[in-house]
Parts: C-alpha cells; structure tokens; sequence
C-alpha cells in the first residue's frame, strides 16, 4: 500500500500566528510602565492595541466574505464575524489584561504610600519591579 504525503497549505493568519499578534498587548506595556513614562504614551499605546484588534476583526469579516461569497445571508455572517472577533479581541487582549494591570499597579503604590514613607520615585521603582516579576508572567 503506497502513501502519498499530503500537502496541506495552512494560510498563515499575520494576526494571530505571527509576531504581529504581539501588537495586541501594547497596552499592558503602556500599563506597566504608566508610572514612568508621559500619559500620552499610555494613550498611544492603547491606540496601538485597538488598531491591532480592529485590523484582525476586519480581517476575519473579509475572510467570511470570501468564505460565503455564494450564500444570501452573507452580511449577517460577515457581521457576526467581525462583531465576535472585535468583542473578543477587545476584551481578551485591551480591556480584561489592561484593567487589572492598572489596578494591581494603583492598590500597590496606594499600599507603598500608607505603609512606608520611602518617596514616590522610590515606590514606583518597586512597583514596577513587582509588576515586570509576578504580574507578567501571566500573560503567556
């Protein structure tokens, strides 16, 4: 009995399969680094992280587009596909990830503040140290 090696040509999707995906956790390096760097920065980083979910949710409508260019209920698939990517995206990579970051990093300065007199260059240093050591290693 022969086997024939199957070619299988997987579409490699840039926003999800290669570093390209990276650029939807720029707000959680905004976050991190709020403490030290101009809050513009943080903004542009949100900016980055949105831009990122935006471009995947759009791309994933042109993919259903493309997938159901036959059928009749067309724009309600496409729909549904961008809306669920973009709801997804959005929470999963910016809001959930972002949220926490920013509260874990403002209950740690606020607890540096009532429980030591150390200077804020000094809490902010050790909450940064806190953050970049436990807090990140959860987002693998």
């Amino acid at each position: 009995m022969e086997h024939t090696p199957e070619k299988h040509s997987k579409e490699v999707d840039i926003y999800r399969d290669t570093w390209v995906r990276f650029l939807g956790y720029a707000n959680e390096v905004g976050e991190a680094f709020r403490a030290l760097v101009p809050v513009s920065a943080v903004w542009a980083s949100y900016a980055v992280a949105t831009a990122y979910v935006s471009a995947d949710a759009l791309d994933k409508g042109r993919k259903a587009a493309a997938a159901h260019a036959e059928d009749h209920g067309k724009a309600g698939r496409v729909a549904v596909a961008v809306v669920d990517t973009f709801v997804w995206q959005a929470l999963a990579s910016v809001a959930i990830p972002g949220f926490t970051i920013n509260r874990v990093c403002a209950t740690s300065l606020f607890l540096l503040g009532k429980t030591t007199r150390w200077p804020l260059p000094v809490r902010n240093s050790i909450d940064d140290y806190y953050q970049n050591n436990f807090i990140c290693f959860g987002n693998g």
